[in-house]
């Protein structure tokens, strides 16, 4: 390894640990770049997969280590263009600081979670969840509660009675969105906002080049 490429390391090491424990830097720092505009209009995240919200699900995937990740549409805020981000730019994206936690749920919590996310489409919602770890289709023409037809996890069919780990924020999982069926579980605190998370992982794969997979498909 380069002595440039080292001292980089360290650097962005030493401002990932600082960030994580609430330290203040300058709002034009630069914290990493992305190789594609991430769209982040309010309309797109609140009824459709975006590439934004499949960058940050992933990083919450991965961070986590849980079988799945969703986020809803509501808690992404802006776009970003092709180009450096900086720290102020990712705060815009992601103002609340909602913390990340994990927690369990059956095949058949899954699907009615996936079921709230889309009941109300077409219409514009900010429960509308983005996804990573999984794949579902669902027809907006069939009655609220009975639009999800099929879900994958891990490129798996769902299995109704298995228990996945799911990553989210500690707003839906107290019932935020009305997602009530997080009410009862037990949580795991990972003690990293969705901010840090997203920070951190641009910080570690910059450039990053997000694209629209295929994870949430419309079936008329």
């Amino acid at each position: 390894m380069s002595e440039k490429v080292l001292k980089r390391v360290v650097v962005v090491f030493a401002l990932m640990l600082a960030l994580t424990a609430g330290a203040v830097f300058a709002l034009d720092t630069v914290i990493g770049s992305t190789g594609i505009d991430l769209n982040g209009e309010r309309e797109a995240v609140r009824t459709q997969e975006t590439n934004l919200g499949n960058l940050l699900t992933d990083a919450m995937r991965a961070f986590s280590g849980a079988d799945i990740a969703v986020w809803n549409g509501g808690g992404i805020r802006a776009s970003a263009k092709l180009g450096e981000i900086t720290l102020e730019k990712a705060m815009e994206i992601f103002p609340f600081e909602n913390g990340l936690v994990t927690l369990e749920v059956t095949g058949a919590e899954l699907i009615e979670i996936l079921e709230h996310s889309v009941d109300a489409y077409p219409a514009v919602a900010g429960k509308f969840l983005h996804v990573s770890g999984l794949r579902f289709y669902f027809n907006p023409n069939k009655p609220a509660g009975q639009r999800v037809l099929n879900v994958y996890v891990g490129g798996e069919p769902l299995h109704i009675n298995k228990t996945y780990v799911l990553a989210t924020s500690d707003f839906l999982a107290a019932g935020g969105d009305a997602y009530e069926m997080f009410l009862d579980k037990e949580l795991t605190d990972l003690g990293v906002t969705e901010q840090q998370v997203f920070i951190r992982h641009l910080m570690e794969n910059s450039p990053v080049f997000p694209k629209v997979e295929g994870r949430i498909v419309v079936v008329w």
